[in-house]
């Protein structure tokens, strides 16, 4: 079952971001947007039908929705990484932030060079919330197309749960031998959750 919000917090967020001319006014924009509206779930899978009709209420309403999308943008914004990739444990906390938010699996490439600086960072794809169909020819094409010297491969786990499925692990097998082949070091294999994460290299030097 759903949580319902009976905060004061939400309903004070409310009532700033719609900012009606007189207290009745905003009283009863928030009341009405919160019985439409009553958890932060509704609100994240808000239709067009609904957006419509939350517009259809007054101009008030066209201020909240856009500092709510606004919030929707910052939350997926990718702080920019790049750098020397000192460690697995830095660039995975790194990681962590980077895919904060994100409720779909995705691969990111990060593509150094003979210095471990990385050089370049990018999401080659999107999945759903549970897979995400990977490609290593492009990979490869595009670390070469950068002049790479090494790759690191990041993927998240929507779910939080960072243990590499046999799939995981058979793609990061596929990944270190390609890499060989083509003169690439495949620096590491990450996958992040909400707060934790997993380094193929690492299990490696404990396991070898």
């Amino acid at each position: 079952m759903l949580e319902v919000i009976h905060n004061d917090h939400y309903l004070d967020l409310l009532a700033k971001g719609i900012c009606a001319n007189t207290p009745e006014r905003n009283q009863e924009l928030v009341m009405k947007f919160w019985e439409m509206f009553p958890t932060l779930t509704s609100i994240k899978n808000m239709t067009d039908d609904e957006r419509r009709a939350v517009l259809s209420w007054g101009p008030e309403m066209r201020c909240l929705l856009a500092a709510m999308e606004l919030g929707q943008l910052v939350l997926k914004g990718h702080r920019e990484i790049l750098g020397h990739a000192y460690s697995s444990m830095a660039l995975g906390r790194e990681m962590i932030d980077y895919f904060l938010g994100e409720d779909q699996e995705g691969v990111t490439l990060a593509c150094t060079d003979v210095h471990n600086e990385i050089i370049d960072l990018k999401t080659l794809f999107v999945g759903g919330q549970s897979e995400c169909v990977l490609y290593p020819d492009r990979i490869f094409s595009y670390a070469l197309r950068r002049s790479a010297s090494g790759i690191i491969m990041i993927h998240n786990h929507p779910s939080g749960d960072v243990h590499p499925s046999a799939q995981d692990l058979a793609f990061a097998k596929r990944l270190d031998r390609g890499s060989r082949l083509l003169g690439l070091r495949l620096l590491d294999f990450i996958i992040v959750g909400r707060d934790r994460y997993y380094s193929w290299r690492e299990k490696q030097q404990v396991h070898p």
